[in-house]
């Protein structure tokens, strides 16, 4: 009741959150406005995607403001999960029972997956208030897509380019656990009001607060900035963004399965505020969860450019040039021979790019894409490790070194690109038909750690001791030629059917685990080849201006899963090869209404089968059997409900998601429970241009698994925030 009473209090203070966009429903709200939905309506586009556009990520991103997965978690077969209610610290996604490191993901169509295992940092990209939409792609993945990983689907975020005329975008946010987020953006319109010269915006954020749990911050700073410019002269278009982001998390700690009935360290237990002495035995063990082994500090650079050239009334083309520079570590700690090692697993990366592409416009409202994608990407990993010595103050000092590994590897994609559309066929026919000739080479470079001095930055690569290790070294070109294929039909003015296929894929991880030591690198990365995904979706959808419903069916037929197994040869020689299957099938809903001027809904159902069709794999040397076991963290089904209410100048938007059942492990054998989330966003004017804002995660406070890393026999689990609320203060000047 007294959680209750704070937030009535706040609501009726005149303290609100912001929402307004995303597909506009010609009905008149209260004050003017427009009823809109949170999701952009489809017309016309043979394949199973949904957009979400600017105000509407702004509100379901929360006060957080900074991850892409949160603000596309209303989305049907999409569970985004993250540790705190913020997003502040990344998290994970599902996308049709598949991982965030099976799904390609881009901003203005530079490629975010890591080059080398294809993890994503969602909360590292962009500030979401600089965002023009988010598209989901389901199935289908379009074939004009820079990706060398897309197996679920692909992500695409769109940054939202300069304003028109000058304005100036502030905004003050507050909240539990000592959350502050302050921000701002000044859009220069014009330059000098002359429509000749560019338009240009530049913004900054500064986000910290404390972990719900535990010691340390989460984040400790995270500090944001990025610049905008684009300009338009005669045929001529061109368009710039930067984006530089520098942060440090403190890590949460996991639980197993045994203990999440456990409710004293549920909500509880995390890494260690300080260190025990004598540092021997039990205080030993205890003293590797020191929360400062535990962090994650990192910076990355993103640059990107778009520009188009009208060559004549029916022929573009445009080039779109990127780079990419990440410098960062993740650190942890273990013990060995009665000492504790202090781990720093060093990530840096330089990756420039670039997309050129020539469009012709036909006939018939169709048009043809001709394109090319190239990128060279430099990934450096080490992990150096230094003895921990506790002293008799409590403070700590790092004494011995030696390096874990030292890898380099270079990844060179050479992959043109064909691509028709039309629209115009017999009025109400639309197809498209595209293939990617992807062809992926990965130079993997694994070298000797003895004989070498500790570097702090990347020095160790330019020692002349530095010497390769061969055994583990390989080079590899993959190819796949990956086909697309989508055709729409107009039945009636209100009613559109489509059926959609594409060929996805992915290419090998780096790293290709533990090499037999009877064999090399080179032995192992000669037997493979990408995974490959048939991808299939078939819908419906159902306009009638104030209502939108959208039901799907899909199957997804994944096979060249790389899992480890046995030589066929020799059953004793276990390495990664392309055994693995997967069939995953299921249906989708979208519905959207707006019932009366002041009031829009919108909904989503989804449900997710996906098996593994493998008799068997390795995990070291023991053998599991996981025939026809489910692909853990797939829930079967899950429900999402989202509202607008406009209610005596309140802007009201809550939210429900119910979450499905699933598994932590492989073998199915550790099983979580099911869960509703219930969060709340309001908003009210206070004066022209700004507003007060409330925004509360976890309504209920459902005590609940947030996230998941799914293991071969047991899973590691993360606890989901608590209550959560923030305040806040925004506007346009």
């Amino acid at each position: 009741m007294r959680r209750t009473a704070v937030l009535l209090s706040a609501l009726f203070g005149s303290l609100a959150f912001s929402q307004e966009t995303i597909i506009k429903v010609r009905v008149e709200e209260e004050g003017g406005k427009e009823a809109i939905l949170p999701v952009e309506v489809k017309r016309r586009t043979p394949k199973t995607e949904t957009t979400v556009k600017e105000e509407e990520l702004k509100v379901r991103s929360g006060a957080g403001g900074v991850n892409i997965f949160k603000a596309i978690e209303l989305t049907p077969s999409l569970n985004a999960q993250t540790d705190d209610a913020y997003g502040l610290g990344g998290g994970s996604i599902r996308l049709r029972g598949f991982d965030n490191t099976q799904i390609g993901v881009t901003i203005d169509d530079m490629p975010l997956n890591d080059s080398g295992n294809f993890a994503l940092y969602p909360h590292e990209y962009a500030d979401v208030e600089n965002l023009e939409s988010i598209t989901v792609e389901r199935g289908a993945v379009s074939k004009r897509s820079p990706f060398y990983v897309e197996i679920g689907g692909a992500i695409r975020v769109r940054t939202r380019p300069p304003a028109n005329k000058f304005g100036i975008t502030l905004s003050e946010k507050y909240g539990s656990f000592s959350f502050k987020k302050h921000f701002i953006r000044i859009d220069t319109g014009y330059l000098l009001g002359n429509k000749d010269l560019p338009k240009l915006f530049v913004s900054y954020s500064h986000t910290e607060a404390d972990k719900w749990k535990g010691p340390g911050k989460y984040p400790d700073y995270r500090d944001h900035y990025t610049v905008g410019i684009s300009h338009k002269v005669g045929r001529l278009f061109w368009e710039f963004y930067y984006d530089k982001n520098v942060q440090l998390n403190y890590f949460y700690r996991g639980f197993s399965f045994s203990e999440l009935s456990n409710d004293s360290i549920f909500r509880r237990r995390d890494y260690n505020d300080r260190l025990l002495l004598p540092n021997t035995g039990t205080n030993l063990s205890q003293n590797v969860y020191y929360y400062k082994f535990w962090k994650n500090p990192y910076t990355n650079q993103q640059l990107r450019a778009n520009i188009e050239l009208d060559i004549t009334n029916s022929v573009k083309l445009s080039l779109k040039p990127y780079m990419w520079i990440g410098r960062g570590s993740g650190t942890s700690a273990t013990s060995s021979g009665g000492n504790i090692l202090f781990r720093e697993s060093f990530n840096y990366t330089d990756r420039p790019g670039a997309i050129a592409e020539l469009k012709f416009e036909l006939p018939k409202d169709s048009r043809l894409f001709l394109g090319y994608w190239y990128e060279y990407a430099d990934l450096k990993q080490w992990q150096p490790s230094r003895r921990v010595i506790v002293n008799p103050d409590g403070t700590l000092s790092l004494t011995g070194f030696q390096y874990n590994y030292i890898q380099r590897t270079k990844t060179i994609t050479n992959t043109p690109y064909l691509f028709f559309e039309s629209k115009g066929l017999l009025d109400r026919l639309d197809i498209n038909l595209g293939v990617r000739f992807a062809s992926v080479t990965r130079n993997f470079k694994n070298y000797r750690t003895t004989g070498l001095p500790y570097y702090p930055e990347d020095g160790v690569y330019d020692d002349p001791r530095l010497t390769l290790d061969t055994k583990g070294t390989y080079e590899k070109t993959y190819r796949k030629t990956l086909p697309s294929f989508g055709v729409g039909y107009q039945f009636t003015n209100f009613a559109y059917g489509y059926f959609a296929y594409a060929k996805n894929f992915r290419v090998p991880q780096n790293f290709l685990g533990t090499i037999p030591a009877s064999v090399t690198a080179q032995f192992v990365a000669d037997q493979l080849k990408p995974e490959e995904a048939d991808n299939y979706d078939l819908g419906l959808r159902f306009d009638f201006d104030k209502f939108y419903i959208a039901p799907s069916v899909y199957y997804v037929k994944y096979k060249n899963r790389l899992i480890r197994i046995a030589d066929p040869n020799n059953p004793n020689l276990i390495y990664l090869r392309n055994a693995g299957k997967v069939d995953a099938y299921g249906a989708e809903l979208e519905l959207g209404f707006v019932p009366v001027s002041s009031v829009s809904i919108y909904t989503s159902f989804s449900y997710n089968e996906a098996k593994f069709k493998d008799e068997s794999f390795y995990d070291g040397s023991t053998k599991y059997n996981i025939k026809d076991k489910t692909v853990p963290d797939t829930p079967k089904y899950m429900v999402k409900l989202g509202g607008r209410f406009q209610v005596m100048g309140f802007r009201i938007s809550p939210s429900v998601q119910y979450i499905g059942s699933r598994y932590g492990n492989l073998i199915n054998t550790e099983k979580v429970s099911s869960y509703t989330l219930v969060n709340l966003n309001v908003q009210r004017k206070v004066y022209k241009g700004i507003d007060l804002f409330v925004d509360v995660v976890n309504l209920t406070d459902k005590k609940y698994v947030g996230r998941i890393s799914p293991g071969t026999t047991s899973g590691t689990y993360y606890a989901g925030a608590p209550f959560t609320i923030s305040v806040g203060l925004s506007g346009r000047f």
